[in-house]
């Protein structure tokens, strides 16, 4: 069995989704982040706060390519079953999360760090929405990391007001 350089890019494609995240008929993104939510926390606790912010930039940079991928593929420009974006922006907002013994607090924490990003996701406030409008790969990831960015930032906020540790501070 011969593969070529079609079926190649379309199976590269498919990565850009998440597949079959991406082909959820309900709420791919919102899927997507909840999803992502928990393998982001797991990979942060494993690879510490350097190793995750080395991973986050790679993962952005394969995710750009990907979203390129697929936009010559399908010719599309911001097609609803990439969801790598959303991917990218949600481990983003991870690095927010509480460091508590307590498993419900971590959990709580982990859920506004989901809130906050889908928030910012869906509303596109601010700069988040004319990022979306840049062309190919880079429209399609730069809102969600913007949206993810400021998820952190807001989390981190509400964390310290209420004198919280978080867990890039480890």
């Amino acid at each position: 069995m011969m593969i070529n350089k079609k079926s190649i890019l379309i199976i590269l494609a498919k990565l850009a989704e998440v597949y079959p995240i991406g082909n959820f008929k309900l709420a791919p993104g919102t899927l997507a982040s909840f999803v992502s939510l928990f393998i982001g926390f797991y990979i942060f606790k494993l690879l510490g706060i350097t190793n995750y912010i080395i991973f986050l930039f790679i993962f952005i940079l394969i995710g750009y390519l990907l979203c390129e991928i697929h936009i010559s593929v399908y010719k599309r420009k911001d097609p609803k079953e990439v969801v790598i974006d959303e991917f990218a922006g949600q481990f983003i907002a991870v690095l927010s999360t509480i460091s508590s013994e307590s498993i419900f607090i971590t959990f709580l924490s982990l859920m506004l760090s989901f809130l906050l990003f889908r928030f910012f996701d869906i509303t596109k406030i601010g700069p988040i929405k004319k990022l979306e409008s840049l062309p190919g790969g880079i429209g399609i990831m730069a809102d969600d990391v913007v949206a993810g960015l400021c998820a952190f930032i807001v989390q981190c906020g509400i964390l310290t007001a209420f004198d919280q540790q978080i867990l890039i501070k480890m």
